[in-house]
């Protein structure tokens, strides 16, 4: 049985003296200051100070993808471990979100920009300075934490400058792509700075900006408070410890389950067990607890378990690096930095997003189109991909695929988060957007790149014994090869074409997997979105910190 939170005393005061809690609730809101820097800071001053914290928070990770390669040959380690943290970074930030209203109720604003702040360049020095992949993990889970508090400090007047009037879907138009574009700048930079110098100067070349937004926070924000203070009604360590657990066990199995050899490995079939026990174990906690950490109940909702599922099918084509790499690296031997390139041409796509997704707002498109086409122009670009598969490919023949992906990625992110926001509270807002933190950028592209890792695998293998199955020493074209270039040479030139045909068999199954997802979406019911609802996000904020405030 639910078991029934016992009445708080400022609530048993409001039935019985509702004048008096009204005028004590008068007295908390006249302690807020609106705003959030000094009266003397002009308005443009104060614009540029939240562009630079924007810019910083989004750009500073514990961890560059981009210099992955360049890192495992620093640190002497496997990949596994450098991907592991990478997702650990995530998992810190879906931690860290049941604790946001929590905090903001309790800290001012400008403490916890300083906090994190201060903590985000103490883990970015940690991060350049350890060997160990262990600490490496743990600074990114930690760094996940911080920058997830300090994003929304920064996020939410972001949005009332985007959108004054709260219409989420302008909102979306316009930082999604401004925020992916920052990411993949960012990736190009730090990846050609550890090209020309070496990986640990990323991480002290992100430190100038971290120390400029804690000088800036010093000086223009002001120390009151923007919110009502509301009392701490605690929280479940407990059920947070267990999300934290059963997460960092799943991005484990997924990212060594391939070195591990899957479950043949003892390791593996220990975490699988673990992860099944916790998972189970908070499952039935959060059904017990009269105040949860997260609201289970919301994923009845059929926009949001709907959300969910086709946010998890976009890691599929998110999970596809590997499939280029394979090609890029492997046989066409492009650095590091050239990768950053072919990258960055997701540049272009993202701001045609943009503009479709600010015009399809305006003239209030149904949403199955918007994620109709979303995942039709990622399957096209695989597509485009598949036809550009041969040893004589060029950088030039991957812009195209690369600016489709970043269209496509730009319009299902911001319409899959419109969508799943529908006819929530604020409350059960952040609830649901734990979930798609989870789904979007961890559990997604893990199990995809997992699942593609080890199709990549079995295929060379595969392919590799089929090629050389007919080859003997009376062949005239083997014997050929053989003198031209030595048994080595003869074993490279196979190798390769046992990779192209790798990377052709699993691009087509990618294809053939974004043609099924078409067909579900478009037999899939979206049900009739309430944009009402969706533009009033502002008045869905005062009533999360009057809820927070008055009967938490």
């Amino acid at each position: 049985m639910r078991k029934r939170a016992p009445k708080r005393e400022e609530e048993k005061n409001y039935w019985l003296c509702p004048r008096r809690a009204t005028k004590e609730r008068k007295y908390k809101m006249s302690e807020v200051k609106k705003g959030l820097f000094h009266d003397w800071v002009p308005k443009p001053v104060g614009l540029l100070v939240l562009l630079v914290l924007t810019l910083t928070v989004l750009t500073t990770n514990g961890l560059y993808t981009a210099n992955i390669t360049d890192m495992v040959g620093g640190l002497g380690t496997l990949a596994e471990y450098l991907t592991m943290a990478n997702f650990a970074s995530s998992i810190g930030m879906v931690v860290a979100f049941p604790l946001l209203l929590k905090v903001k109720s309790q800290v001012r604003t400008r403490h916890i920009l300083l906090i994190c702040l201060s903590a985000t360049a103490a883990l970015t020095l940690l991060c350049a300075h350890t060997t160990s992949p262990q600490v490496m993990i743990l600074a990114n889970f930690l760094l996940g934490t911080f920058k997830m508090f300090a994003m929304m400090e920064v996020i939410i007047p972001v949005m009332g400058m985007i959108s004054p009037d709260g219409n989420r879907g302008r909102f979306y138009a316009v930082f999604y792509p401004i925020s992916i574009i920052a990411g993949q700048a960012s990736a190009y930079f730090t990846a050609q700075l550890a090209y020309d110098y070496n990986w640990q100067l990323v991480y002290y070349f992100m430190l100038p900006g971290l120390l400029l937004s804690l000088a800036l926070v010093t000086v223009f924000y002001h120390n009151e408070r923007s919110i009502p203070k509301a009392p701490w009604t605690g929280v479940d360590w407990l059920s947070l410890l267990q999300l934290s657990g059963f997460l960092m066990l799943l991005n484990y199995i997924l990212c060594f389950a391939k070195v591990e050899d899957y479950f043949n490995s003892l390791y593996i079939q220990g975490a699988c067990l673990a992860f099944v026990v916790l998972v189970l174990w908070f499952i039935r906690r959060q059904f017990t607890l009269a105040q949860p950490l997260l609201n289970l109940a919301i994923l009845k909702r059929r926009n949001v378990w709907g959300a969910l599922l086709m946010v998890f099918l976009v890691g599929l084509f998110m999970g596809t690096g590997s499939i280029q790499s394979a090609l890029t690296v492997g046989i066409l031997k492009f650095n590091p930095v050239t990768n950053a390139q072919i990258n960055l041409w997701m540049v272009p796509g993202i701001v045609a997003g943009g503009f479709f997704l600010f015009f399809w707002n305006k003239y209030q498109r149904r949403l199955k189109e918007m994620v109709l086409v979303g995942f039709g122009v990622y399957t096209l670009a695989h597509v485009v991909m598949y036809v550009n598969v041969h040893p004589g490919a060029g950088v030039q023949d991957f812009y195209l695929a690369s600016a489709m992906k970043g269209f496509g990625m730009v319009v299902l992110f911001a319409t899959l988060g419109v969508y799943a926001a529908d006819k929530l509270q604020m409350q059960e807002m952040f609830t649901a957007s734990t979930f798609l933190i989870i789904f979007r950028s961890f559990v997604g592209p893990a199990f995809f790149s997992a699942l593609v890792s080890y199709g990549m695998y079995h295929g060379q293998i595969d392919n590799l014994n089929q090629l050389a199955q007919n080859m003997d020493a009376l062949h005239p074209a083997v014997a050929a090869r053989a003198l031209a270039s030595g048994v080595q040479g003869l074993y490279g030139s196979v190798t390769v074409q046992a990779v192209l045909l790798t990377v052709q068999e699993m691009l087509g199954y990618v294809i053939l997997a974004g043609g099924a997802i078409l067909a579900g979406v478009a037999v899939f019911r979206f049900g009739k979105i309430n944009r009402r609802k969706l533009v009033n996000w502002r008045k869905k904020w005062r009533a999360a910190v009057a809820f927070q405030t008055i009967t938490s």
